[in-house]
């Protein structure tokens, strides 16, 4: 019983985000970058998801790398779905962070960019400015 209700409540997170953004995703290999098409033209996704592959973002991956929006306050939001329990290792924060500064100064114009570390479902469990 407890599980199904577990279950019927990330359903409704899930389509509680689903339907309050616009999410698309861009597709390399097995693996993908989702973005809300509502606060970032195609242009600018298209630029991250070159970006991605030149950093090799999407290699040996699959499924969903990172998710990324724009804040009605310009702030970039960038989204990692690692979290898988316990504290995130110090190695993996570094690394996440050294790609966000590349792709805020690459893509991003060196505009205000947060960085989220998230479970699957894409809810933080750690955020952190660059």
């Amino acid at each position: 019983m407890n599980k199904i209700i577990f279950l019927a409540v990330i359903a409704f997170v899930v389509a509680a985000i689903a339907l309050n953004n616009n999410f698309t995703s861009i597709h390399h290999g097995e693996a993908s970058f989702v973005y809300d098409a509502s606060s970032i033209d195609e242009t600018v996704a298209q630029k991250v998801h070159q970006h991605l592959i030149d950093e090799n973002a999407y290699a040996g991956k699959s499924g969903e790398v990172l998710m990324l929006k724009k804040t009605q306050e310009g702030v970039w939001v960038v989204k990692f779905p690692v979290y898988q329990g316990g504290d995130v290792p110090s190695k993996l924060l570094q690394e996440l962070e050294a790609m966000s500064l590349r792709l805020q100064k690459a893509v991003l114009n060196n505009e205000p960019l947060e960085v989220h570390i998230t479970n699957a479902g894409y809810q933080s469990v750690q955020f952190f400015r660059v």
